[in-house]
């Protein structure tokens, strides 16, 4: 694929990024009951699980059990409408939770850290300096996953919804930026230059890796 059109995707992308997250803003901030809101909070996760389900192994159970939660919602939407936040909220928590769980098992005794796993991918054996940073990272992200739901809870149970859903949909994206953006400043202090590949390299290494080994 050319460079423009990869570029050019990836910018329709942000904007339809953007353009969703300030829709689920304004319907979340005002803290009132809201169809647009109900829709838009289990709407994107019904059509992910209706894909599941057509792909699903077991198709037959696996739509069953998605009808059977589609109807249970009909049934119970008055509720949804009074309180689709919760729907950001759990998802929310539960994605970095799931995601702190991960980075932080990875620091047990015995076990690799994930960002050195994905430097290792990229590089080989790693150098004692870099397996030592490579760690750190892992901490410093666990750490920075267990703070996001936690803001987020502080913010939900205080009732402060308008601040909450700004934290959510714009902080939240501006926070994980900045923290690339710290790693990348701290690596190219620390590193030496044949090991300063990024993260996100190293993700795209690790799936490369992955597909290869299928």
């Amino acid at each position: 694929m050319p460079a423009a059109m990869r570029h050019g995707r990836a910018l329709g992308l942000a904007v339809a990024a953007v353009l969703y997250l300030c829709v689920v803003h304004f319907t979340v901030a005002p803290d009132q009951p809201s169809t647009a809101g109900a829709l838009l909070a289990v709407g994107p996760l019904g059509l992910i699980a209706l894909g599941m389900a057509l792909t699903s192994r077991w198709k037959i159970p696996a739509l069953l059990l998605w009808g059977a939660t589609v109807a249970a919602l009909g049934w119970n939407w008055a509720l949804i409408e009074a309180g689709f936040e919760w729907v950001y909220f759990l998802q929310h928590c539960g994605v970095f939770l799931l995601l702190a769980a991960g980075f932080g098992r990875s620091l047990a005794p015995g076990a690799e850290p994930v960002v050195s796993r994905f430097a290792r991918i990229s590089h080989g054996t790693l150098a004692p300096v870099v397996a030592r940073y490579t760690r750190r990272v892992t901490l410093a992200w666990a750490l920075f996953f267990v703070a996001l739901p936690a803001v987020s809870a502080l913010l939900f149970w205080s009732g402060q919804i308008a601040s909450w859903s700004v934290f959510i949909n714009f902080g939240t994206p501006l926070l994980i930026g900045l923290m690339f953006g710290a790693e990348f400043v701290m690596r190219h202090i620390v590193l030496p230059k044949a090991y300063r590949t990024g993260l996100v390299e190293s993700i795209r290494a690790f799936l490369h890796a992955s597909r290869g080994a299928r």
